[in-house]
């Protein structure tokens, strides 16, 4: 009995004992667990969850493999309790060979981290730059290749560095657009290269019309409705029109090209019928002048007529009238140096001849004409040169004098031809 004690109280001893080492074992998980943080870790579009007694920074990185590059960035939210989260945003430097190397972060948009750097990427560099941004780790370089190209648009040159793509992506990329009347040297779907040259031309096409006259022709045709020498005009010309039509090419402004599309006669000359008289002139009828007497009707007396016959006539109208007949040429001369002109004869058919054209002629009776006045001589003193006389011829012009005017300064000298 005593020996069945001895047996009971040691093993509730060791039962005891393994009690309280199972309480002490517990109460340290529980304190171990409440002591535990739960940490996230988001590096791009990878995160990863731990859970970790330690929640120094570092000791988290080290846990999770995560290493930060020299301008990568940290970002830790603790929530109060048991949490930690932990974002790291990440550099990555980015090279053009026209621009120097920006670094860009992922922790915003891919548009609002390259303005962020000041860069203008093309669409497809855009996209490569937000894959790299997703995936990228510590230290990471993202490369871009570039070419150099030169635009001739329009006549202005530009030369610039375009993204890799197409032709059309480096006009995209430069904003240069291609206008309904250009033309382009090059495959728009071609790939750049480096040193390409892309030139647009501007192409513009004019009409221009061009209205020219057309000379008419003149005929001439016989009328007997005419006579002999004298001419009218039956129609009148009209001149005609030719239009020549010219297509004008110019190319950034400046005219390349023209050539002449359409040549017509648009108006129809017409021409001018002149009519030439073909009938015979009748004989023209010269009425022989016939000289009377003088008439003075203030007194009515009758005045004799100068003749050749008579030589000398007493009772001229004006007074004694004798005739000499020398060259008056050199008379009208030295009138017409004087400022005196003749007016032109009225009756044509009086004319026997014109010595010059300075009105000076042969009246059929034989007197000589300066214009309509038969020329005389006369005193000077009381008739001036120039002054108009009445003789028995007709009206007279004082152009000359002589030394019968010493004797009577009254009398007058007429110029014949006798």
């Amino acid at each position: 009995m005593e020996s069945q004690k001895k047996t009971l109280s040691a093993g509730v001893k060791k039962a005891v004992a393994i009690a309280l080492m199972g309480a002490v074992c517990l109460t340290a998980a529980v304190s171990v667990g409440s002591l535990s943080k739960k940490v996230t870790v988001t590096d791009g579009n990878e995160t990863v969850t731990i859970d970790t007694i330690n929640p120094d920074t570092e000791a988290i990185l080290s846990k999770t493999g995560k290493e930060l590059g020299e301008n990568d960035k940290l970002v830790r939210t603790d929530d109060g309790k048991n949490g930690v989260d932990l974002s790291i945003i990440r550099a990555i430097d980015v090279d053009t060979p026209d621009t120097d190397k920006k670094t860009v972060f992922n922790e915003t948009s891919v548009a609002d981290s390259l303005l962020s750097a000041g860069m203008t990427l093309s669409n497809n560099e855009s996209r490569s730059l937000a894959a790299a941004l997703e995936t990228s780790g510590p230290e990471a370089e993202v490369k871009l290749a570039r070419y150099e190209i030169t635009a001739d648009v329009r006549g202005e040159k530009i030369t610039k560095y375009v993204p890799a793509g197409t032709v059309k992506n480096a006009l995209d990329y430069l904003e240069i657009i291609i206008g309904e009347n250009d033309q382009i040297n090059v495959d728009i779907n071609k790939n750049v290269q480096e040193g390409m040259l892309i030139e647009i031309k501007h192409i513009e096409v004019k009409e221009v019309k061009a209205v020219s006259s057309i000379d008419y022709q003149t005929t001439y045709q016989n009328s007997d409705s005419l006579y002999e020498g004298e001419t009218t005009v039956a129609v009148s010309g009209i001149e005609g029109e030719r239009t020549i039509t010219t297509k004008e090419t110019y190319v950034n402004g400046v005219l390349e090209s023209k050539e002449v599309v359409k040549n017509e006669v648009t108006k129809e000359p017409v021409n001018e019928i002149i009519l030439n008289g073909t009938k015979e002139k009748p004989a023209p009828v010269v009425e022989t002048p016939v000289y009377q007497n003088y008439t003075n009707y203030t007194d009515g007396y009758i005045y004799p007529y100068l003749t050749p016959t008579m030589g000398r006539n007493l009772n001229g109208p004006s007074g004694q009238e004798t005739y000499y007949n020398m060259d008056m040429s050199g008379i009208v001369s030295s009138l017409q140096r004087g400022g005196w002109m003749y007016n032109q004869c009225v009756n044509q058919d009086l004319i026997d001849h014109i010595l010059d054209t300075s009105g000076y002629w042969i009246r059929e009776d034989g007197c000589k004409m300066f214009g309509d006045y038969i020329m005389v001589a006369a005193g000077l003193d009381v008739r001036p040169r120039g002054s108009l006389v009445q003789t028995s011829l007709g009206m007279g012009i004082v152009v000359d004098t002589g030394g019968f005017a010493y004797n009577d300064p009254w009398q007058l000298d007429i110029a014949t031809a006798w």
